[in-house]
């Protein structure tokens, strides 16, 4: 080839691509993990203890409505809570998400005055995968002293949060752990009701005389100034001493008089700390690609600097650095890459005995390494746990396509330049339709990943271009540096050494002496193909417990001939259904209980609805206490608070400790220490282990869900389906206010009906009945942000004297407008249970009824049924029947189950192409299902569980278990053209790529077991896992069945693509 003659243009090549490839990977950016944000945005609100009810109605459909106003938006979806709104938009794929959010931020900002006025400002936040989340934390600081919390917080906000700001790479410093302060009006309630003073008038007027007020503008000359009037107060002293009148007299009061004038801390409503320090803490967020290594010296050097000009006193502490992990998996990664090349190196000296040609084929990985780091870095990709790992995957599947060129080029490799350069000639075409065979088929797996659900999708994809990335450059690399090397870097005196029959290695002879004995292994191979199928099959299984049982009060033929089987399929399936039978009964798709409880002990406390935040933080501050003597072995731990969810903590483990006593000791204590709590619902998890104290929310064994876009239709549809259910004796505990299996089930709400008729006798309106109950019913009400001694704080009215008892709120004698009343003469007040949980989705509201039947479960179900049969349902509702909140569940089955069939699918497009017929490529499309039976055997074997890593490694087994089948067929292919058919076709098949065959399997197999025995990532383990099984019961299944159905004859006949040729072959 005229190509291979210019040596200098491919050493130069050569040469760029080095430096290249060390040139991207001295200044690619490093990152824990991606930044993978998913096309859509959470909006949240929080306004204080409101219920559910009332913060869907003021706030989240608000927010809703002016969603479906932006443009590019596919979904709106809503979970509202106590207090809490969160309104998730979801966009169109390729929708400009950031131009997005700025409009959704400048229409929530329009939109304010609409919203109540002690609300929450809102945080638009990006999605991510559940997958990376826990890796978006990059470093903690913590700040303390021996100083008032404020002035700690001012002084960190002064001499650490603004020097560090203009770093390069730094998005934001977020400081937690003091509250903003407060102006602070403290009234006494009992005398503003007997003078009948509005406190909401008071704190109007506060508010007036605190703020800068136009009073007009004046001309003179030809100019127009403005007249403004400044604050008039400076001292909590002076707003105590504002003037107020009386209602209905002449008198004045001093503000004094009513109330307390203080500076005080917002009053929490959620806490977190950091191994239990209550200081101030600092979140380091990096941008998105910014280099995390880097930034992270940084920051670390910048803060020791700051350090030295703090006053005695302040002490700044690491609480936790995201990027130790980060080193610690470069580490584990370089490791795994260097033992994977030496099991690869090992693999290759085994089988071609020869230093040089393992040198020759590895020089192909590492160019091909090179070469994909330097597309890495032109398309700015950062390298993270994602890219990194999938660059170390693919060192095992890169060496096929080099192994498959050296194997078809160095055999007869003559000494002469010239006759190389012929010899290079002749057999190179014989491996280009394999390797880029190969290479699109591993390649081609990812393209159904388009039609993939979209957090798999974009969780998929870094691994997916890395991948592409570097097995492409393999083709390019093996097609021009094998043929270089073996011409040019092979010594002439090396070339017929290398092909003498004494240098053989021994698996090569070993290979070529069962030769002479193949055409009967052949032969009886072929007599015995009829026990080969049935062991197949009985392997595999027959899936008959996936067929559902018929109606047994239907009498029917059918019944009557499968009511044997149904009545004892527990015995006969596991005979019958093989390894599928296991595979689907003892394997769980999904990741139950997130990963990190096995590296940490978590702890979850829930108490009853109203509980104060002090004495859930009482609880939490027990828990912490008794981790102090194990500190050592804990990585650090942290509590979250709040007075609405309850409190959370998580202790994380060093991976030293895990194998020792302490985490055991500490997890047996927490969950002691939990028995002896009382009146508290609290999970001890982690370690495999769990343990809880009522902390689950409820639960039936029926549920049925209700659909429809008005939520008080619902309400009164799940009544009358309540009082349906309830006419069969069997049923038991009906709930029409049933909420997700970890939210509360214990929420209620008080609700006031007035009484018109006596309203009106009294001389009472509503207005000035709430305004009389407005301290009772919030003590604590939010009048906006204000100016005050040089610093922006809130503006809080206070009541020191609400009512907390049932009785005191009803009966409690109130003035309004000069008349006494009470709240029991005008209006009922009475406790309802409502949801925890009010799910909307695209305007959609949704209401799950749950109870218990007591019989058997097709009784109960026959029995709903019959119910849902004459059910009334309004226009625009519908009834589901049994999904409760699992729901998408199969949504989610049914597109894995899509992906994988595209996938087989490209697979056999591909191949067709590539070989130009139809028949061919079913046998192998053949090896797919043969990796199956592995990929199952793998994951039952191993006991991990199917989620992202066993999906990756499955899609990756269909691509990759291809390669030698179609390495066969290209061979089977090229003997039918030759005139060889039957038995002899076959053995020359095997002759001439059983080696490459095996080289090819055991070299990505060796690369993937450091990834298998090392991994401390459980994604990449698994999907190691899945790909070496895989790939292992393939290539032997195909060795030993492959051909199986061919005889040996003469007569002739037509092949696949319409040529004649003699009879048995195939």
């Amino acid at each position: 080839m005229p190509l291979f003659r210019r040596r200098y243009l491919i050493s130069l090549f050569y040469l760029m691509v080095v430096t290249a490839g060390v040139s991207a990977w001295m200044n690619i950016s490093m990152e824990s993990a991606p930044t993978i944000e998913l096309p859509s945005v959470t909006v949240s609100y929080n306004w204080g203890s409101t219920s559910p009810e009332i913060m869907e109605q003021e706030v989240t459909r608000k927010v809703e409505q002016l969603a479906y106003r932006l443009r590019d938006v596919e979904k709106v979806q809503s979970i509202t809570r106590e207090g809490a709104s969160t309104v998730t938009i979801e966009f169109a794929s390729q929708a400009p998400v950031e131009f997005r959010v700025l409009e959704l931020r400048e229409a929530l900002f329009s939109m304010q005055d609409a919203l109540p006025a002690s609300l929450s400002q809102p945080r638009i936040n990006r999605r991510i995968p559940q997958e990376l989340r826990e890796t978006q934390t990059f470093i903690v600081y913590s700040v303390s002293g021996d100083r008032p919390v404020n002035e700690l917080l001012e002084f960190t906000r002064r001499n650490i949060q603004t020097p560090l700001m203009g770093m390069a790479g730094l998005a934001d410093i977020d400081i937690r752990g003091a509250n903003d302060p407060v102006l602070a009006v403290v009234f006494d309630t009992e005398k503003l009701e007997r003078l009948t003073i509005s406190s909401t008038m008071v704190m109007s007027q506060v508010r007036d005389k605190l703020g800068w007020r136009s009073a007009g503008y004046t001309d003179l000359s030809t100019e127009r100034y403005s007249l403004m009037v400044p604050p008039q107060f400076s001292t909590t002293a002076d707003i105590e001493n504002m003037r107020i009148q009386v209602p209905g007299s002449s008198r004045i009061l001093r503000l004094g008089e009513l109330a307390r004038v203080r500076v005080q801390d917002y009053p929490a409503k959620s806490l977190k700390r950091i191994n239990g320090s209550p200081a101030i803490t600092l979140f380091f967020q990096k941008e998105a690609g910014a280099d995390a290594l880097s930034l992270a010296r940084d920051i670390h050097r910048q803060i020791d600097e700051l350090k030295a000009t703090f006053p005695a006193g302040i002490h700044v502490r690491l609480e936790r650095d995201g990027t130790e992990k980060l080193r610690e998996q470069l580490s584990e990664l370089q490791m795994q890459s260097l033992l994977s090349l030496l099991s690869v190196f090992l693999i290759l000296l085994v089988f071609i005995r020869r230093f040089r040609a393992p040198f020759i084929i590895l020089g192909s990985i590492l160019f091909s390494i090179l070469l994909s780091l330097f597309a890495l870095f032109l398309i700015g990709y950062t390298l993270n746990i994602l890219t990194l790992a999938g660059l170390t995957v693919a060192l095992g599947m890169i060496i096929d396509n080099a192994v498959v060129v050296f194997e078809q080029a160095n055999p007869g490799l003559p000494s002469g330049r010239e006759a190389r350069l012929e010899h290079i000639r002749r057999q190179l075409p014989r491996a280009i339709v394999p390797v880029i065979g190969s290479t699109l088929t591993t390649v081609g797996i990812f393209i159904p990943l388009m039609f993939a659900m979209e957090e798999l999708r974009v969780f998929l994809a870094p691994l997916a271009v890395a991948l592409t990335f570097t097995l492409l450059a393999s083709v390019l690399i093996s097609l021009t540096w094998i043929p270089y090397a073996l011409v040019w870097l092979v010594p002439k005196s090396q070339s017929e050494a290398l092909m003498s029959r004494k240098g053989k290695p021994p698996v090569s002879r070993f290979i070529r002496g069962l030769i002479p004995t193949s055409l009967r292994f052949f032969y009886w191979r072929h007599r015995m193909r009829w026990l080969v199928y049935p062991a197949l099959i009985a392997a595999i299984g027959i899936p008959l417990f996936a067929i559902p049982e018929p109606d047994r009060e239907q009498d029917s033929l059918w019944q009557k001939i499968t009511s044997p089987y149904f009545e004892n399929r527990n015995n006969i399936d596991p005979w019958v259904g093989g390894v599928t039978y296991r595979f689907f009964k003892e394997t769980y798709f999904g990741s139950p209980w997130r990963r990190t409880f096995g590296e940490s002990i978590t702890v979850s406390i829930r108490t009853p609805q109203g509980t104060p935040i002090d004495e859930i933080d009482k609880i939490a501050r027990n828990f912490e206490t008794i981790a102090a003597p194990y500190s050592e072995s804990l990585i650090y731990f942290e509590t979250d608070v709040s007075e609405y969810s309850g409190a959370r903590i998580v202790f994380h483990i060093k991976d030293d400790y895990l194998m020792r006593p302490e985490p055991y000791i500490l997890y047996a204590e927490a969950a002691y220490l939990a028995a002896r709590t009382g009146n508290t619902g609290i999970s001890v998890s982690g370690l495999g282990d769990s343990f809880g104290t009522g902390f689950m929310g409820s639960s039936s064994n029926f549920s049925i869900s209700l659909f429809g876009y008005s939520y008080d239709e619902l309400y009164d549809m799940a009544a009358d389906l309540q009082r349906r259910l309830e006419t069969n004796r069997r049923v038991d505990n009906v709930d029409i206010n049933r909420t997700g299996f970890f939210s509360r089930g214990d929420l209620y709400q008080y609700k006031l009906s007035f009484d018109p008729d006596m309203l009106a006798s009294k001389g009472l309106n509503r207005s000035q009945l709430i305004a009389a109950l407005q301290l009772d019913i919030n003590p604590e009400n939010t009048f906006g942000r204000i100016e005050f001694n040089d610093q922006t704080m809130y503006l809080m009215g206070i009541s020191d004297g609400a009512s907390s008892y049932w009785d005191d709120f009803r009966q409690l004698k109130r003035r309004s407008g000069g008349m006494m009343f009470n709240v029991e003469e005008v209006a009922t007040l009475g406790k309802e249970r409502v949801m925890s949980d009010i799910r909307r989705e695209d305007q959609s509201y949704q209401r799950v009824v749950g109870f218990d039947f007591r019989g058997p479960y097709r009784m109960g179900s026959g029995f709903v049924e019959q119910v849902l049969e004459t059910f009334p349902r309004p226009i625009g509702t519908r009834v589901q029947f049994g999904t409760g909140w699992s729901f998408g569940r199969t949504e989610q089955t049914r597109n894995l189950l899509f992906v994988l069939a595209l996938a087989l699918f490209s697979v056999w497009m591909i191949v067709s192409a590539l070989l130009e017929k139809w028949r061919d490529p079913l046998v192998v499309i053949l090896a797919v299902p043969l990796s199956l039976l592995g990929v199952m055997s793998g994951v039952l074997w191993h006991n991990i569980n199917f989620d992202q890593g066993a999906i990756a490694g499955t899609l990756l087994a269909v691509g990759v278990v291809v390669n030698n089948s179609i390495l066969l067929m290209h061979e089977k292919d090229r003997q039918r053209q030759l005139g060889i058919f039957g038995f002899r076709s076959w053995r020359n098949v095997y002759k001439s790529k059983m080696r490459p065959v095996l080289i090819t399997t055991l070299t990505t197999i060796g690369g993937l077991i450091p990834l298998i025995l090392l991994g401390s990532s459980e994604f990449w383990s698994d999907l190691a896992i899945v790909v070496t099984w895989g790939l292992g019961f393939s290539t032997v299944l195909i060795l030993l069945l492959i051909g199986i159905w061919e005889r040996d004859g003469v007569a002739t006949s037509r092949d696949n693509s319409g040529s004649s040729h003699p009879s048995g072959k195939h």
